[in-house]
């Protein structure tokens, strides 16, 4: 294992929940629940915001956690001093884009495939996963 910062990966965890508050609330909330096929009303029914967002949270830490990981595997020296800020941000940016195209894709397609979800709905959850996990990775790779 290698060290990590941990404030960067406690911002980093945060990350998601920031955007997807925007996500599927400002910008896309109506789209979002169209697809669902749901009402505000319903969703609220039965929901546990400490479950549902402090189980999400301690995931986003896991993956922050992951990205710095792989980020000082894939990028050990310290880019930092010889490209600035951009050359770590880039490093976080193409890490994001991996795992999304390795694991966030794989995983949607299936749900598309197998369990017969609208592709519109995938559409919109890839696109925020991917958001977010580059928006992660960016962030621990600056701050390592």
């Amino acid at each position: 294992m290698h060290e990590v910062n941990p404030f960067a990966v406690l911002v980093a965890g945060i990350v998601p929940m920031v955007i997807g508050a925007l996500w599927y609330g400002p910008i896309f909330g109506r789209r979002w629940m169209a697809l669902m096929e749901k009402t505000e009303e319903e969703l609220r029914e039965g929901f546990n915001p400490l479950r549902t967002y402090g189980v999400s949270f301690v995931l986003a830490l896991v993956t922050a956690f992951v990205l710095a990981q792989l980020v000082t595997e894939i990028a050990p020296g310290d880019v930092s001093s010889m490209e600035g800020s951009a050359g770590s941000g880039m490093v976080g940016v193409h890490l994001g884009l991996m795992a999304l195209v390795a694991f966030v894709l794989p995983a949607a397609h299936q749900s598309v495939a197998f369990e017969k979800r609208k592709a519109g709905l995938a559409w919109l959850n890839i696109a925020y996963n991917g958001v977010a996990l580059i928006a992660q990775a960016v962030v621990v790779a600056v701050w390592r």
